[in-house]
């Protein structure tokens, strides 16, 4: 999809973009439309994210010149003591990535919340970059909340329905955990909503105009902030009123690779962004353009590298404030990356990572006409089901992503940042943007923007055919391929070591990989995956 006009919006939900295209149309900026959108997405996609969770936005300011990573992110309570969960400790899971337990302390309640930094993040980027008031940028999500929305069939089957596996709980735990969480998305007989339904949510309306009305830092500082906490001591969370009125963004430069003529800028530390350059690094100059992309030794040297790089990720990827900087250097360096390349080139095969984090998380990407850019992730985590009552939104379970080990990368700390997968991106060619892109995914993000960047800079593909294009995911020493991938290419990629999984559909496993591509004559191509419930982008002239 092209738009030269105004700008466009892709995200994973049409009503969200389609709010954040009437803020590009009414004068506002990207930044202004990216603040809507994402506003929108915590109403319509309320599991994925929402006020209680965590955002990192990727900004690039054409206008002043200034490219930033605004990061406000999950932050362990102050309460919480390293190896204080060792006791009871089974594991991490072998799909969500989540530690686990029996009783599902990490996973579910109270206990697996930790200070959410959404709103701080949206409102820093707002005091940078925007150019429309904040109360005008949150009135439209605050309408649908109180209007209501109509459950879409994804939600109905996967976020409403998803049912229960051992130590990690399903909808119909998760939405029972409190009584304002039943209210609002079970029947009043208790009963999981359907695809049609509609829900109205007047706690969050009521919610997202207090925050309008007295400014974000209500959210931490304020009567909202008082009202939380107290909900939160009172029920034995580790996140206290200190918490919220001392949280703070991080904002730093991005942390940035090489890929042939294109410059790679993403997040840093905790976050995934020093994956997706560790791995590009390590492709670049491989000679995938060379490759035939339907064919074992392509599929081979993708799957090799994810795998390589996804062990790194367990040695090296950290909240910078409690183990440095040099581990994060470390996997974006080019020394590293020419081993792993080597490592390709000779054929290894990785180890036995588990798959990661479920994929309640969601992306938007912004470019205007001015040519800035707001390359957003935000998540819950999965999320806790919590509600506070009276407040409307779903509070994250991000203890789950922490280590109950001492002396890990991810283990607790007082007020550490939670490791994420979120890795929004932004390339440049000669200085010049020419492609945003992100998704929700948890750890299959890195697989699947690996994989679109290539398409569209190694193949030539267009944003629709490079998001359309077959996949596969890999981590430890296996390897997911979706089904239109051929047989007898899985047939030689087992020969070379590879345990390979057949994914059941053509679009079987995420992410939901969303992309702008900014062509020299200045059009946009933007597309939104497939594979997500809700069609793709939507953008108007």
């Amino acid at each position: 999809m092209k738009n030269t006009s105004n700008g466009v919006v892709a995200c994973v939900h049409p009503r969200a973009a389609e709010e954040g295209s009437k803020v590009l149309e009414a004068g506002g900026n990207a930044f202004d439309a990216a603040i809507t959108t994402a506003f929108v997405q915590m109403v319509v996609i309320p599991f994925s994210c929402g006020v209680g969770g965590m955002v990192s936005a990727h900004l690039w300011s054409a206008e002043k010149g200034e490219h930033v990573i605004v990061d406000g992110l999950m932050r362990a309570g102050s309460l919480v003591r390293e190896g204080m969960w060792v006791d009871g400790y089974v594991g991490e899971g072998d799909v969500s990535g989540a530690s686990q337990f029996e009783d599902l302390r990490s996973n579910l309640g109270y206990t697996s919340i930790c200070t959410p930094g959404s709103v701080a993040a949206l409102a820093e980027m707002h005091d940078r970059f925007g150019t429309m008031s904040w109360a005008e940028l949150l009135q439209p999500a605050a309408d649908i909340a109180r209007n209501g929305f109509v459950v879409y069939p994804e939600m109905a089957g996967r976020a409403l329905g998803g049912r229960s596996k051992p130590y990690e709980p399903g909808a119909e735990v998760r939405l029972k955990v409190t009584p304002d969480c039943a209210k609002i998305y079970l029947t009043p007989n208790g009963d999981l909503l359907e695809e049609g339904d509609v829900i109205r949510n007047p706690d969050y309306a009521d919610t997202l105009e207090r925050l309008s009305a007295n400014g974000p830092r209500d959210f931490y500082e304020g009567d909202l902030a008082a009202q939380m906490a107290d909900d939160l001591q009172r029920n034995g969370a580790f996140v206290t009123l200190d918490d919220f009125r001392e949280y703070q963004t991080t904002v730093y430069p991005p942390v940035s690779g090489q890929y042939g003529p294109y410059k790679i800028f993403s997040d840093g530390a905790p976050g995934g962004g020093p994956l997706l350059i560790e791995a590009l690094n390590t492709l670049d100059g491989i000679g995938l353009e060379q490759m035939s992309h339907a064919d074992a030794d392509y599929i081979a040297t993708v799957a090799s590298t994810l795998q390589l790089v996804n062990q790194d990720r367990r040695d090296y990827l950290g909240d910078p404030e409690f183990i440095g900087q040099e581990p994060g250097n470390q996997l974006v360096s080019r020394e590293r990356a020419t081993e792993l390349r080597q490592a390709v080139l000779n054929g290894i095969v990785g180890g036995t990572l588990p798959p990661g984090e479920h994929p309640d998380t969601t992306h938007l990407n912004v470019v205007d006409k001015y040519g800035n850019i707001a390359s957003i992730t935000h998540s819950n985590g999965n999320y806790s089901g919590v509600i506070t009552s009276g407040m409307g939104f779903i509070y994250n379970n991000g203890m789950n992503r922490f280590d109950p080990r001492p002396g890990h990368a991810s283990s607790f700390a007082p007020r550490k940042a939670r490791l994420h997968l979120m890795m929004p991106a932004i390339a440049f060619k000669d200085d010049a943007p020419v492609m945003a892109f992100g998704a929700p995914g948890g750890n299959s993000i890195l697989g699947g923007m690996v994989q679109v960047f290539t398409n569209i800079f190694d193949f030539g593909m267009s944003a629709a055919e490079a998001t359309v294009a077959r996949r596969v995911y890999a981590e430890g020493s296996t390897v997911w391929v979706e089904a239109r991938i051929r047989s007898d290419v899985c047939d030689d990629l087992a020969v070379r070591g590879f345990d390979v999984e057949n994914e059941p559909g053509s679009f079987s496993r995420g992410p939901l990989v969303q992309v702008v591509v900014i062509n020299d004559d200045g059009e946009l191509d933007a597309a939104s995956d497939p594979r997500g419930p809700y069609g793709v982008v939507y953008a108007r002239e």
